[in-house]
């Protein structure tokens, strides 16, 4: 009798280090200036205090892309069935890359599930938190 393989979780990939079951899989690679950019990691790694520490001086969410699972309700970009963040991201901005990126997350992202291949082709783009941020990144961002 085949076992039905135990299902992954929906995966933010905005999330908070601190979140349980915390991985990196992409790390900025441009300047806000040259347009930022992630560099997607072949295998995302657990958060662990020695990865936090790699981005000082920066917050970790300034210079690595965090995922862990999704909070649902309890997020307030979540409005019951859909993430309101990945919505903004493919309305309000332009593709960044033609193909899809490499991505250790994709097949568990909240993102990519909801709006699949269009939120990839932004992704890249998509930092956690600036410290300067430009009105159009404040308002997907869901902050203005």
């Amino acid at each position: 009798m085949k076992r039905d393989p135990v299902e992954k979780p929906i995966l933010c990939p905005s999330a908070q280090p601190e979140w349980e079951a915390a991985q990196v899989f992409g790390v900025q690679t441009g300047t806000q200036a040259e347009g930022l950019r992630v560099g997607y990691l072949t295998e995302a790694q657990l958060v662990t205090p020695d990865v936090l520490a790699a981005s000082a001086p920066a917050m970790p969410t300034e210079v690595m892309r965090i995922a862990a699972p999704c909070m649902g309700t309890g997020c307030k970009h979540f409005d019951g069935a859909n993430c309101l963040l990945a919505a903004r991201v493919v309305a309000m901005l332009d593709p960044v890359v033609s193909g899809l990126p490499r991505c250790a997350i994709r097949p568990t992202c909240r993102w990519f599930r909801q709006e699949g291949k269009a939120a990839c082709l932004r992704c890249p783009q998509i930092v956690t938190d600036l410290r300067e941020a430009t009105e159009l990144q404040i308002e997907v961002a869901g902050m203005g």
